[in-house]
């Protein structure tokens, strides 16, 4: 088997190469994982992937194997997406293609937009452009959200609506944008595809190792980084006022969750789409009110979306001149949840009530909020 993965160096791609991996040793597959990253800095694309390999959150099956074993499954191909070029079609031949490399970024600022999109649509044309005359199946890894503002309950399929999703910024619409990319381009060259959509990704919940680790904190944590450390820099803590909408919740699964469903689906074909999401969002009122308590700020208050907004407060200001104002659409969004029979067929969704999403905090502040990079 040969398998095709990029974003092996973040946060679920590092998941998803543990769990290939995994999956070659246990199932005693001769198999090669080519690894598509780089270099940063003086640190070699080898050298990152070997710290992957080697530290205190590789799981222990891998450890007990050694990274020297390991790389007997892998071959990293040293380059950037932006400047990948054909000199290797000959290995890759009949692989399977998981494009889980991506530009993570909610931000709403105007001159933003165009790298978000070159960084996320523009590089997945171009990564296809090059290899899809040599795989068998390009698996591309989206995100729960491309669904735009959308009420009620909402299904796997993104792609044969009545109506045109309204985003809520430049990354979803990106990622809608490349979805649809991959999708026409496959259909008309008969290439097997499947989009795979995780939602917000939380900490690790599977099995007994690790639990809670992520390597870097994003969306939530975000929100609880900033008020952790300005609870601690301020005698007196100024009112903060959140805008919210108190039915509408927010979506997170679990990082190992995501990339088990990835490992165990990527080579069935009855889901060319799959929402890899919770079945129940964690309501935003709750989660705010955990998220706050936990860190220990306790001056804020909740109220409804209004269009005469004014700071009151410096710490205010600040929130929602950085953070908040990419948070605060998902915030204000409308209710909904995602139609996860399907994806509940395949592995057990994890139960998240509020001791695991308290654990999730706990864990980001015992690390300092420190993200882990290779």
């Amino acid at each position: 088997m040969k398998i095709i993965l990029t974003g092996a160096t973040g946060v679920l791609g590092s998941h998803i190469m543990y769990e290939i991996l995994e999956k070659f040793i246990t199932e005693k597959i001769e198999g090669t994982l080519f690894l598509i990253t780089r270099n940063k800095g003086k640190n070699s694309a080898k050298n990152r992937i070997n710290e992957l390999l080697s530290s205190s959150c590789t799981p222990k099956i891998l450890i007990e194997k050694g990274v020297e074993k390991l790389h007997s499954y892998l071959e990293i191909i040293d380059t950037d997406l932006s400047q990948i070029q054909d000199t290797f079609s000959s290995k890759i031949q009949g692989a399977y293609f998981i494009h889980s490399a991506g530009y993570v970024n909610l931000s709403t600022d105007e001159d933003q937009k165009e790298k978000i999109f070159n960084e996320n649509a523009k590089i997945t044309e171009t990564i296809f452009t090059t290899f899809h005359p040599y795989i068998k199946k390009f698996i591309y890894i989206g995100t729960a959200f491309s669904s735009g503002v959308r009420k009620g309950l909402i299904a796997n399929d993104f792609h044969n609506l009545d109506f045109e999703p309204e985003h809520r910024n430049a990354y979803e619409n990106a990622k809608f944008h490349s979805e649809n990319f991959v999708a026409q381009q496959c259909k008309k060259i008969g290439l097997p595809y499947q989009i795979l959509r995780p939602s917000v990704i939380g900490g690790k919940m599977l099995g007994e190792e690790n639990n809670y680790f992520i390597p870097k904190y994003m969306v939530f944590y975000l929100l609880a980084k900033f008020f952790h450390f300005t609870a601690q820099r301020k005698n007196e803590q100024e009112n903060v006022r959140f805008i919210v909408n108190e039915e509408t919740g927010l979506n997170i699964i679990p990082v190992d969750y995501v990339a088990k469903v990835i490992v165990s689906t990527f080579q069935r074909e009855d889901n060319q789409q799959l929402n890899i999401v919770h079945n129940k969002s964690f309501n935003i009122v709750k989660g705010l009110q955990l998220i706050m308590q936990e860190v220990g700020y306790t001056n804020f208050n909740l109220m409804q979306n209004t269009s005469d907004f004014k700071y009151k407060t410096k710490i205010e200001k600040l929130y929602y001149e950085s953070i908040g104002k990419h948070l605060k659409p998902y915030f204000t969004t409308d209710a909904n949840e995602y139609d996860t029979t399907l994806l509940n067929s395949i592995l057990e969704i994890p139960k998240l009530d509020n001791k695991a999403f308290l654990s999730m905090i706990r864990y980001a502040k015992v690390n300092n909020f420190k993200d882990i990079n290779v």
